[in-house]
């Protein structure tokens, strides 16, 4: 019996080549969709679920409030982990580590290298994080001083297959022994850890063992098994009252602590500064798992209205079925064995679409996607298409196989077509689908825009960014003049502090009333505030002509409004002070020059923030050369050339700025791009949907068709009539659909502090380019039977 369904479901497939076409096709698209963004989400999901105590794994983190400005930071002050194990017995280890954030030469033999993906630890890093030691020390690997751990690849680099522990090897200038190797982590692990070396070599954690003020470590803490994370969270609050406050109260900050499991650092740190963690985006994931499922609805409807609208030529095989003594429960399994035919052919087409899609899709996110197919994935491929069958061809199989085969030989009725209300509400969310993605992605790409064309404060374009180190910052001006002899190079300056880098947060104090006005510290030279490109907006910036410079500072307008200095003019001359980093206790005093227009150094999720520049040479490790815009590759090798020649120990490495800041939006990067191609392809599903419900229409009104044209009536009359219902219904799903995009969009846009407003003309475009489709796509199959021949249908009827 099964076999005779499937030969009649091919003989159908073959007879009803459009339908069977249109039909594939939508599926097809519809599958392939799901499955791309399938294993996206899949793989972004499964980010950290490989550590065997993952569910009682947390990194602590806090909200700061400083002075007004709220930061969440996944660093935290020195004493915070000693001092969370000590109070709390439902805290089994706790481990600290710094990042390096830069890469650091390794010598080894000769070969020099540089290295990145580093980072200074206590020795339970590698239980904390499952990284496997599998050779060495498995328990104490970096506790001594001079010590250090390799991943497996990095020590096969440099000792091939010999036993590296115990050896010698030189990591930035100092010599480590290597005391463990550890396996390399997998690719779904939030951190890139290349290689740790022992926080004991460092003298940091001695002067600041109790310094609650200054956040520097990434902490993590396994908990016992059993305890409660939330209930230990709860009790937060009274720790931070009891060691916190007392510390930093008196600087106008305030810590808020929390727990981050280890399995939700991946998708749910969008908003941290100072994050090192690979990090997706949750809203991302979940907004184009919503693209897929609205995709799968749109396919589903498709199927839905094409078949329906092909029922008129099945109404005599129903008939004869019938009459020949078929019971409804058979028709009813052979059109069901229809549709999941077509979803199965979908289904394989949908894999060769993905197979050819897959490379472009990798580009986009970055990854290395592949189709995995193992048993599981064939058996969901399998079930999906027996759901999605049966949920595209339930209705339509129910429907004609309620046929009565006497009216239905004795063509009685045209009434075909099933409930008019629930066609047209078939119709009204396939609309509402449609319109949510359109407006979506352009709620999307209209953010990115912004974000890319906004007036940061300063050029990003063609500045050259080069970490420097000591023999190249001796002699500063010198080393400045070298960089700049091409006549491609327009300005050089050395400095701490670049928009979009690491920026120094200790801010200044207010010698009047002794209090700490904290904001960024930028430490940079006489050159930076024209290389930057920043404008002056009252006062003036650094000159080397005044001696007295050196002690004077330049602030942005956010200083000035935040510390209640009054206008620009009003705050030059005010006096400032701040605690010298290279003399311990010593504070350099001076006074206000200049303010300087207000520059986002930070990403434009978080508000502007007080920023104070001051000369300081004795910070600097980074140059900054503004280039011009012909001939890069020529001033590049002149910059390398220069850079080798200063320092030949050391290899060049550079960065553009502009790339920098740029890679802070590259999950909405990612999602606009993703989302334009998924909504493009939905909107073709959607279309082929229209064409079946015109045919549908058109195939019921033929005869008044016939009969109208006959009696005078126009093309175009015939045309709107015709349509004008969808448009109706178009209205309708417009106004339905609209309060939901605004809310979606909203909730979307609430993580940037500077965004797009949602005005009524987004929406009037999103509904324009939905009329547009619709209008192309019911105009053809209504324009044919306004032009067709009433005589022959009529007589055909």
């Amino acid at each position: 019996m099964f076999i005779n369904y499937l030969v009649i479901a091919f003989r159908n497939l073959a007879k009803y080549k459009i339908f069977s076409i249109i039909n594939i096709t939508g599926m097809a698209v519809s599958l392939a969709s799901c499955l791309l963004i399938s294993i996206f989400v899949v793989d972004e999901l499964s980010y950290d679920r490989h550590h065997p105590d993952g569910d009682r794994t947390y990194r602590v983190y806090n909200i700061v409030d400083n002075q007004g400005s709220v930061s969440t930071l996944p660093i935290l002050p020195y004493p915070f982990a000693p001092y969370l194990k000590r109070d709390f017995p439902e805290i089994e280890s706790a481990v600290r580590f710094l990042d390096t954030y830069e890469e650091q030469l390794f010598e080894y033999e000769g070969k020099k290298v540089k290295e990145g993906k580093g980072i200074i630890s206590e020795s339970p890093i590698f239980d904390m994080l499952s990284l496997k030691i599998i050779n060495g020390d498995k328990v104490d690997a970096v506790t001594r001083p001079l010590t250090a751990a390799l991943s497996e690849s990095l020590a096969r680099k440099y000792f091939g297959d010999s036993d590296p522990i115990g050896k010698s090897i030189k990591i930035d200038n100092i010599d480590r022994e290597v005391t463990a190797v550890f396996a390399d982590a997998p690719e779904q692990f939030h951190l890139r850890i290349n290689y740790v070396t022992s926080l004991s070599t460092t003298t940091w954690e001695k002067r600041n063992a109790n310094n609650f003020r200054q956040s520097q470590l990434f902490t993590y803490i396994k908990l016992v098994p059993g305890a409660d994370a939330a209930a230990l969270e709860a009790k937060l609050p009274a720790f931070n009252e009891k060691y916190t406050v007392p510390a930093v109260k008196q600087f106008g900050m305030s810590y808020e602590t929390h727990l981050q499991n280890i399995r939700d650092i991946h998708l749910h740190s969008s908003n941290f500064e100072w994050e090192i963690a690979v990090r997706g985006d949750a809203q991302s994931v979940y907004i184009l798992l919503a693209t897929a499922i609205m995709i799968l609805s749109i396919a589903c409807l498709n199927f839905i209205n094409l078949s329906t609208a092909r029922a008129t030529k099945r109404m005599k095989e129903v008939g004869i079925r019938k009459t020949t003594g078929a019971q409804r429960s058979q028709l009813v399994v052979q059109f069901l064995s229809e549709s999941i035919l077509f979803t199965f052919i979908g289904l394989l087409l949908a894999i060769m679409l993905a197979e050819l899609a897959l490379p472009s899709m990798n580009m986009i996110v970055e990854k290395n996607l592949t189709i995995p197919y193992n048993f599981s994935v064939l058996a969901a491929g399998f079930g999906l298409c027996i759901v999605l069958g049966t949920l595209a061809g339930g209705y339509p199989a129910i429907y004609l196989s309620g046929f009565r085969p006497a009216i239905v030989l004795s063509r009685k009725t045209d009434k075909v077509g099933g409930s008019g209300v629930f066609r047209q509400s078939l119709v009204v969310v396939q609309f509402m689908l449609s319109f949510f993605l359109i407006a979506a992605s352009m709620i999307v790409l209209s953010q990115n825009d912004l974000i890319s064309s906004k007036d940061l404060g300063f050029n990003k374009e063609h500045v050259v960014v080069i970490p420097l180190r000591s023999p190249q910052l001796a002699d500063q001006e010198a080393t400045k003049l070298r960089y700049k002899d091409h006549p491609n190079v327009l300005n050089v300056t050395l400095g701490f502090g670049l928009p979009g880098d690491i920026v120094a947060g200790d801010g200044v104090i207010d010698p009047e009333t002794g209090k700490d006005w904290n904001s960024g510290m930028f430490l940079i030279d006489f050159d930076y505030i024209e290389t930057m490109g920043m404008q002056i907006v009252a006062g003036r910036p650094f000159t080397r002509d005044l001696a007295s410079d050196s002690s004077g500072f330049v602030v942005n307008e956010t200083f000035v409004s935040t510390f209640g200095l009054g206008s620009p003019g009003k705050a030059i001359g005010k006096k400032l002070e701040w605690n010298r980093w290279d003399k311990n206790g010593v504070r350099k005093k001076g006074e206000i020059i200049g303010v300087v227009k207000d520059f986002h150094y930070k990403s434009l999720r978080e508000k502007l923030s007080p920023a104070v520049l001051q000369i300081f040479p004795g910070a600097s490790w980074k140059l900054a050369a503004r280039i011009k815009g012909e001939n890069i590759p020529e001033t590049l090798a002149h910059l390398k050339r220069t850079y080798e020649s200063l320092d030949p120990e050391w290899t060049f490495e550079y960065n553009f700025m502009d790339d920098k800041l740029d890679a802070m939006y590259k999950s909405e990067q990612r999602l606009g791009k993703l989302f334009m191609v998924f909504t493009y392809l939905a909107i073709a599903v959607a279309c082929l949907g229209l064409f079946g419900l015109v045919e549908y229409s058109v195939n019921q009104r033929t005869k008044e068709i016939s009969i109208r044209k006959i009696f005078g009536a126009s093309v175009s009359s015939l045309l709107v009539l015709l349509t004008q219902r969808y448009f109706v219904l178009l209205t309708i799903s417009c106004l339905l659909i609209v309060p939901i995009v605004w809310y979606s969009a909203q909730q979307w846009l609430s993580r940037f502090a500077y965004k797009i407003d949602l005005e009524p003309g987004l929406f009037i475009k999103a509904g324009l380019m939905i009329v547009v489709i619709t209008a192309v796509t019911v105009s053809f199959q209504s324009i044919r039977a306004a032009l067709s021949n009433p005589v022959k249908n009529l007589r055909n009827d």
